[in-house]
């Protein structure tokens, strides 16, 4: 025994993408029999009272947008997984590693910064994938979807398709 339990863990960070990882987390969930652990991972770096929110409200702030997403998604699903909600101060790589110790899946969505922010930094899914504890499943941000789809179908319009010779 492995120490995993049947538990999905969904990081969601109020992106379009993360929105698309909880909906699929949920329904693979409910598949699976599992319970669904939500995880919202926020960092505060300023100190108080300088131009931005004390700690108290950026917790605050990723608690609110936390419960917003999963009664959204809960509101329209009959026979809802058992959920467990945590919300993390952190850096969100290493605390949705460290909440899927005991996971037998980690479900997140894909939408990056831009390509100079993850040549500097780094994309969390991409540290998740290297470093989670049990298998990955990347959502893409349905945008991104949407319009790498239109480009690839009008890249194959201008493309014949080979003939196949039958096999015998």
């Amino acid at each position: 025994m492995d120490g995993r339990e049947n538990i999905i863990v969904c990081g969601i960070d109020g992106s379009a993408a993360g929105q698309r990882a909880l909906e699929w987390a949920v329904d693979e969930a409910i598949r699976r029999s599992c319970k669904l652990r939500v995880v919202t991972v926020w960092a505060w770096d300023g100190g108080e009272g300088i131009a931005g929110p004390s700690p108290a409200a950026a917790h605050d702030h990723a608690k609110r947008a936390q419960d917003i997403a999963v009664s959204g998604v809960l509101a329209h699903t009959d026979n809802p997984p058992e959920v467990e909600q945590l919300v993390v101060r952190g850096v969100a790589s290493e605390s949705l590693c460290v909440s899927a110790l005991d996971a037998e899946l980690m479900v997140l969505g894909s939408h990056g910064h831009g390509t100079m922010h993850d040549h500097l930094v780094g994309s969390t899914s991409m540290r998740a994938i290297h470093h989670a504890p049990c298998p990955v499943v990347i959502l893409p941000d349905p945008r991104r979807a949407e319009r790498a789809l239109k480009h690839a179908k009008g890249k194959r319009r201008g493309v014949e398709s080979p003939h196949v010779a039958p096999m015998f």
